[in-house]
């Protein structure tokens, strides 16, 4: 699956993470995989992120779910939108379209949220801090594009909500179904409605902030155990305040700290895990290991939707863990790496205790026997 009408190359060249850019019928004869009534039905599980964005005037009210069904019916006619966070998830149809963007590191895709609005619907003035395709699923869609933003652009007093206090539209752009708008990091827009049964679908990309980074690193080095190395004074001088804390203090403390960042093998293992994290499965394994390697022999193993996979070298990552391959896998690391969620996984393609790991973790799955396969 591909995007139609769009030069990658040159998308790759001039405007990844710089502009805007309107693909026009990326998608052609495109046909949304859910309608309001999926999504609403979804809004109202407990372990499914949503919420309702309701404009007032000048005002944004957001209501978190999960929803009784019931609140669905009271919505006014028009200036709501439901979102659905991470709907690739939990239909495989809508998994299918991340495949369209596989010119990009998986591993930088976060997920595809999903908005039904009701005519005039739209989440208010705003920026993100990441890359974003947005497809028209059905309907029409208004976008107005602003400016740059970053940190210190004037914010709306909204608890809830990061709203632009100005806006100041620099293009505007009509989304009709299998239209596609790339949005890059810190570029304002505004979406809004124009139709019954708006629906658009967002391919978000994963972009860790400096300080979360940091932090996250700095967890990952203190699983590995206390580290040898600790400070140590640099020359003194023997008129020196004995209070101060001079410039060769903070240089040789930023060594220290800078040295950590020198192990290249340090840094690819926590970064490939970082990239690949993701909220561990509620539910544990159902088979012991003695039953999966049975079971594999007669019913498919599939990647599940939520899998998160990379590579470094010999280095398998995969839901935020790290696993060293035999280097006679290296072939097979790659296409594993390859595979789309919710495909079959061949059995020889990774070393059986290897698959039954990323079984426990849920980054694989064992398929459903059908009624055939038990007639055997």
């Amino acid at each position: 699956m591909s995007l139609q009408n769009f030069d990658v190359e040159g998308f790759l060249r001039n405007d990844w993470q710089r502009r805007p850019v309107l693909i026009r019928q990326a998608l052609p004869d495109f046909v949304c995989p859910v309608n309001g009534d999926d999504l609403a039905g979804m809004a109202c599980e407990e372990d499914i992120d949503s919420r309702l964005i309701i404009q007032d005037g000048s005002n944004w009210q957001l209501e978190s779910g999960p929803f009784e069904e019931a609140r669905f019916a009271t919505l006014p006619p028009q200036n709501w939108t439901l979102l659905v966070q991470s709907v690739d998830h939990w239909i495989e149809e809508v998994a299918e379209l991340n495949q369209c963007f596989r010119f990009l590191p998986r591993w930088r895709q976060q997920d595809i949220m999903i908005s039904y609005a009701a005519p005039g619907g739209n989440v208010g003035p705003h920026f993100d801090q990441y890359d974003v395709f947005l497809i028209q699923g059905e309907g029409q869609r208004r976008w107005k594009i602003g400016p740059h933003c970053d940190g210190t652009t004037p914010m709306q007093n909204n608890p809830d909500l990061r709203l632009l206090c100005n806006f100041d539209s620099r293009a505007e752009y009509l989304l009709n179904p299998g239209d596609i708008l790339y949005i890059p990091p810190g570029c304002a827009h505004w979406g809004i409605a124009e139709s019954d049964d708006c629906i658009t679908l967002s391919v978000g990309f994963r972009a860790p902030s400096q300080t979360e980074m940091l932090q996250d690193f700095a967890e990952h080095l203190a699983e590995q155990g206390d580290s040898a190395r600790r400070y140590r004074d640099p020359s003194f001088n023997a008129g020196q305040h004995c209070g101060e804390i001079d410039a060769n203090a903070i240089n040789q403390a930023r060594q220290l700290m800078a040295s950590a960042l020198e192990d290249d093998n340090t840094l690819a293992n926590w970064f490939g895990r970082l990239m690949t994290h993701r909220p561990p499965e509620a539910e544990p394994a159902e088979l012991n290991e003695t039953e999966f390697y049975k079971t594999i022999t007669r019913q498919p193993l599939v990647l599940a939707l939520t899998a998160r996979l990379a590579f470094h070298g010999k280095v398998l990552f995969a839901d935020g863990e790290s696993d060293t391959l035999p280097a006679s896998y290296q072939d097979g690391l790659q296409a594993f790496c390859r595979l789309e969620p919710g495909s079959d996984v061949p059995v020889h393609i990774l070393p059986q205790e290897l698959l039954y790991r990323l079984y426990e973790r849920g980054t694989l799955l064992v398929a459903e026997q059908t009624g055939d396969d038990d007639q055997g």
